[in-house]
């Protein structure tokens, strides 16, 4: 039977740095308070030191509050949470000027049952690490995408993109206004033993994915790999690096194998199948 709750530190942890900005603008989340029904979420706030901070810390406390206070399955739970820390984003820009205008992505991810949902607005990035391969889960709503068509068309150099000024410009996030695109798990994802869950912001893309691996293949335990990982974006020693926050869940030994349990149940299926089949033989011999 999986584990119903997670251990703080050794199998998820959490944390962040400022990089070179002047102010935090990331804003993380767990609630582990439910058996088999882990969740956690990352937003990055955006519209200035006062207004990204309030975005992102405003989002994140109303999906938590929300998440665990609806009913319905995991899916329906994380829509109603995004959609409620939306609304309540939209309620705290009208209570001050100074707010207007203000914004974050966020990343809601639920784990239960061996498997992951989530639900995702804006570029903030969700990897799955699993059999040494780092697999990006959610849709990255920026135009870096749109850049990196172009430079596989020829239309642009892979220079062009670095330095392109719109390359990181958000087609949607959380403003309290009507969100443009959100991306959901259309089914749930497979959890394995050994498996690693990372959710970050975008100032993690200092590292390549290999950098990352490299990392997250290590055996350490989950605080000790997401300290790993913001050691590595600092050693960078990048101008102008951006906020960068890093959350991390270690599947490893929580999960029993499920591919030999699906073996198991085909292998007695297959053997009362056998079973029936001589009945039916002795039956007819008889």
């Amino acid at each position: 039977m999986a584990k119903q709750f997670l251990t703080l530190n050794k199998d998820y942890a959490g944390n962040r740095i400022q990089g070179k900005r002047n102010y935090q603008e990331d804003e993380f989340g767990f609630d582990n308070s439910k058996p088999n029904d882990f969740l956690m979420i990352v937003a990055d706030g955006m519209g200035g030191h006062q207004g990204g901070a309030v975005a992102s810390s405003c989002a994140v406390k109303a999906f938590m509050d929300t998440y665990h206070a609806v009913s319905g399955r995991a899916a329906t739970r994380l829509y109603k949470a995004l959609q409620q820390a939306n609304l309540q984003l939209a309620l705290k820009a009208q209570s001050k000027a100074e707010l207007k205008g203000m914004g974050c992505t966020l990343v809601g991810v639920a784990i239960h049952d061996e498997q992951l949902e989530w639900i995702s607005v804006g570029d903030s990035p969700l990897w799955l690490y699993s059999a040494g391969q780092l697999h990006r889960l959610n849709a990255d709503h920026s135009m870096k995408p749109l850049l990196q068509e172009q430079v596989r068309r020829g239309e642009l150099t892979p220079k062009e993109l670095a330095i392109h000024p719109d390359r990181n410009m958000l087609l949607s996030a959380l403003a309290g206004t009507r969100i443009d695109m959100i991306d959901q798990s259309s089914t749930p994802i497979e959890l394995y033993p050994d498996d690693r869950v990372l959710l970050a912001s975008d100032g993690i893309f200092t590292l390549s994915d290999a950098e990352m691996c490299k990392i997250l293949d290590k055996s350490l335990p989950a605080k000790k790999l997401a300290n790993e990982l913001l050691k590595a974006v600092n050693k960078k020693g990048k101008y102008a690096q951006d906020n960068t926050t890093v959350l991390v869940v270690d599947i490893s030994d929580k999960i029993p194998p499920v591919k030999t349990t699906n073996s198991w149940r085909w292998q007695t299926g297959f053997l009362l199948f056998l079973f029936l089949c001589s009945l039916i033989l002795w039956a007819t011999l008889k």
